[in-house]
């Protein structure tokens, strides 16, 4: 088993393997084509999702040459754009980078398709399930799956300073003069809940909230609920 060590590794640990490869399924089912996630190394990073079988029947006889064509490929892959290569056998597939932090860590490859008027003849696209699309509607699976990936190019610095922020926010909170409950009330109120919301997020009444509220202020010493919130910002941790 390889070391979880390369920025592909630390994009899907974010992500989630599962989460990927169910998002790949579903593509490929949609598609009518092969996929799979790679690194920049040609790794998979995921289990190839309707695997094609005239790829597979080919590169048993012509390993060498399908090899050859797939580094090419991935030469072509780490220069960061989308592009759509067709190998000499008449398979067309479909390279979209993946970015973490605006760095390239990995690509998908969607393949196992043709164009129409292709090499490939109608009885061997029969007997290989081969997909046939046209140039168009290539493009537009190129053009769908690359703005499907750039929402994954996650700033994981933002994420973690948010999730720090929060647990800042919840050491202050902890206070004995007041209840768990109460405790809850206060963090929404941090995050400029309205009485509404506060009530939809923990399945109470808006009567409830005030109530508590109003129980918050009276242990606290305090008059409105802008100052609960001053108060807790302020609030030393210690």
């Amino acid at each position: 088993m390889r070391a979880k060590t390369t920025s592909a590794d630390q994009w899907l640990d974010l992500i989630s393997k599962d989460k990927l490869q169910t998002f790949q399924d579903n593509f490929a089912k949609a598609s009518g084509a092969s996929m799979i996630f790679l690194n920049l190394e040609g790794t998979p990073l995921t289990v190839w999702s309707q695997n094609s079988l005239f790829c597979f029947t080919i590169a048993k006889s012509h390993g060498n040459r399908c090899e050859k064509n797939f580094q090419s490929d991935m030469e072509e892959v780490r220069k960061g754009a989308p592009f759509v290569h067709s190998c000499p056998f008449g398979i067309s597939c479909l390279y979209v980078p993946v970015y973490f932090k605006d760095k390239l860590v990995a690509c998908a490859a969607v393949g196992g398709i043709t164009t129409p008027g292709s090499t490939i003849s109608e009885s061997l696209m029969e007997k290989y399930h081969v997909t046939s699309l046209s140039k168009e509607r290539i493009s537009v699976l190129l053009q769908l799956l690359d703005s499907m990936l750039q929402l994954l190019n996650i700033n994981i610095s933002i994420a973690g300073q948010r999730r720090n922020d929060a647990r800042a926010l919840s050491m202050k909170v902890r206070d004995d003069r007041i209840s768990k409950r109460e405790r809850e009330i206060v963090s929404l109120l941090c995050k400029g809940c309205s009485n509404r919301q506060i009530a939809q997020q923990l399945f109470i009444s808006e009567t409830t909230v005030k109530t508590h509220i109003s129980n918050i202020l009276a242990k606290l010493n305090l008059h409105d609920r802008m100052q609960i919130v001053v108060y807790y910002y302020n609030k030393d941790e210690n």
